[in-house]
């Protein structure tokens, strides 16, 4: 399974990439969604996550442009800021879960579980 994480922390992208390929994952890295987005178009991703508020394109513009070129790739959105309306906008632009920092790895590798 090869996926995609964006996060304008280096610290949890770094992170994230470093746990994922401890289980076996194929992992790429973004500093932001205009990076991430250039990947996402070149390269088939079996799921991305993304961070929700980072500078030069937010996950929302990230989602948006996505969907924009019929990308259907499932996307987790991760956020410090989960409020009701950014949680319906993540899914009205096609992302699968929103998961509020800080979250449990665990949590994060059984969703992965589902939707593989």
């Amino acid at each position: 399974m090869k996926i995609l994480v964006i996060d304008d922390d280096q610290f949890s992208r770094e992170g994230l990439k470093k746990i994922l390929e401890s289980e076996g994952f194929l992992v790429d890295i973004a500093k932001d969604g205009e990076e991430g987005f250039e990947l996402a178009d070149k390269y088939h991703y079996n799921l991305i996550i993304t961070d929700l508020m980072m500078p030069i394109m937010n996950g929302m513009k990230f989602l948006s442009r996505l969907k924009s070129i019929g990308n259907d790739v499932p996307v987790i959105v991760i956020t410090a800021y989960a409020s009701i309306d950014n949680i319906l906008s993540v899914y009205e632009l096609g992302g699968i879960e929103v998961m509020e920092k800080p979250f449990e790895i665990g949590d994060l590798f059984d969703l992965i579980k589902r939707i593989s």
